[in-house]
This record gives structure tokens, C-alpha cells and sequence, in this order.
């Protein structure tokens, strides 16, 4: 496959520098990091809703939702790792 095709698939799944190595305007640790932080969200999701700890529930919410808008694997992570750590602050305070 040449690289004008490999650009022409990268646009059309949606890449917004229509680079080779993206998907959907990630790249792959981009989508490593989403799915990570999406399944920790789930756990904090399932472990508030069992706690009746409304924080954790919009933490977990939070961590599912905020990488269908952030693109760039180390935003991904920091925003993640600061979304995990506020349940916990939380309950030091």
C-alpha cells in the first residue's frame, strides 16, 4: 500500500492530520491510553454506584467519556491520571 493510500484511508476513518499511524485523530497509544482510562472509569462507575458515592460515579463517568474529546496520548493520561486521584483526594480532605 503507497503512502497516498494509506492518507486517503487515514482521512476517511477520520484522522485530522491525515498522517499514517492515526486512527480516528489518534494514534495508537492515543487508543491504548482511551481504552485504559475507559475501563478504570467503568470500575469507578460500577465501585460508586455500589458505594452510593456520587463523586466516584461522575468520576467514572468522567474517565469513559473525556477521550472522545482529547486526541493526544499525553493529555489522555494526565487528565486520567488526575480524574483517578480525585475520588481519593476527596476522601482525604
Amino acid at each position: 500500500m503507497d503512502n497516498d493510500a494509506v492518507m486517503e484511508v487515514s482521512r476517511r476513518l477520520g484522522a485530522q492530520d491525515g498522517g499514517p499511524g492515526t486512527l480516528f485523530g489518534m494514534s495508537a497509544w492515543g487508543l491504548v491510553a482511551s481504552l485504559v482510562f475507559s475501563g478504570i472509569g467503568y470500575y469507578y462507575f460500577k465501585r460508586g454506584r455500589y458505594q452510593n458515592n456520587t463523586f466516584k460515579i461522575g468520576c467514572g463517568v468522567a474517565l469513559m467519556v473525556y477521550p472522545y474529546f482529547v486526541s493526544d496520548a499525553f493529555y489522555i493520561v494526565i487528565i486520567g491520571v488526575g480524574l483517578m486521584a480525585a475520588p481519593y483526594m476527596m476522601e482525604r480532605l
